[in-house]
């Protein structure tokens, strides 16, 4: 039956989360930084999709007459991929800002329609729609209308296609999605950081997982299954190196040696 399938209960999902999200904010506006993360975006030619991709987003975020510090290969805030969907929204819509909270809306009911999908490989379809209505409407949600948060969804998207190709990768065994479960990945971290463990979390999944008796032979399986995700770790490194180098790398060591003073002590013994 159709009220059985997954497709009928991806669908719901969806409608129930976009309908009570998008319908229950009746005044919005901009906030914090999200004129900044929009405005400077904006991608009018080849050269501005290059520049995005290239740049510190803590470029967009500040006035003009604010000192942003140099960034590095670890201070650096790398997430373009949102300012594709902005760049959108700001042709078809300028600054109407619900047309902005759409996208937010839109990709966070369009995430648990692929949760529930990947929850219902290993559980019952009610305890997957159960599962789905849970990260629905967790209790903080607030900070879906702060535009600018726009990278969160998107960095779960394609985090949640990713392992949804890498499930279907390891039932079939087919390239391709494996493939698409590496390109997913890669969006996922050029979107935020904060999805950066996903391939390590697969290659442990495997080697946990793996029908092979030794260390070795496990890890082996391991890598065969995941060298494309643990390529992309390689990708991500070097673009990140390319785009914000090393120069202020001890300045930001230090500070974070301020924050955890165990560390200081370890590299001072040293």
């Amino acid at each position: 039956m159709f009220f059985k399938s997954k497709l009928f209960w991806a669908i719901t999902l969806f409608l129930i989360t976009f309908v009570f999200y998008f319908f229950s904010i009746k005044e919005i506006w901009f906030s914090l930084d999200d004129c900044g993360n929009i405005i400077a975006g904006i991608i009018k030619s080849g050269k501005d999709l290059l520049r995005i991709f290239l740049e510190d987003e803590r470029n967009y975020l500040y006035p003009v007459n604010f000192n942003v510090p140099q960034a590095n290969i670890v201070s650096g805030f790398y997430r373009p991929m949102q300012h594709i969907p902005f760049s959108f929204i700001y042709y078809l819509f300028e600054f109407n800002v619900r047309a902005y909270y759409f996208l937010n809306v839109f990709f966070h009911a369009i995430n648990i329609s692929l949760f529930f999908y990947l929850c219902s490989f290993f559980m019952p379809i009610s305890f997957s729609v159960i599962s789905g209505l849970l990260l629905a409407f967790y209790p903080i949600m607030d900070w879906i209308t702060w535009i600018s948060t726009l990278h969160n969804f998107l960095a779960i998207f394609f985090m949640l296609l990713s392992l949804i190709s890498f499930r279907f990768y390891w039932v079939k065994n087919k390239f391709i999605f494996n493939f698409l479960s590496a390109l997913f990945f890669l969006f996922s971290i050029c979107s935020r950081e904060n999805t950066i463990f996903l391939g390590f979390s697969i290659f442990i999944f495997v080697f946990l997982f793996s029908e092979s008796k030794t260390i070795w032979k496990k890890t082996k399986v391991a890598f065969n299954k995941t060298y494309l995700m643990l390529l992309v770790y390689v990708i991500y490194l070097l673009i990140r190196i390319y785009a914000f180098g090393f120069a202020s790398l001890p300045r930001t060591i230090n500070n974070i040696c301020l924050r955890v003073p165990v560390l200081k002590e370890l590299l001072i013994r040293k």
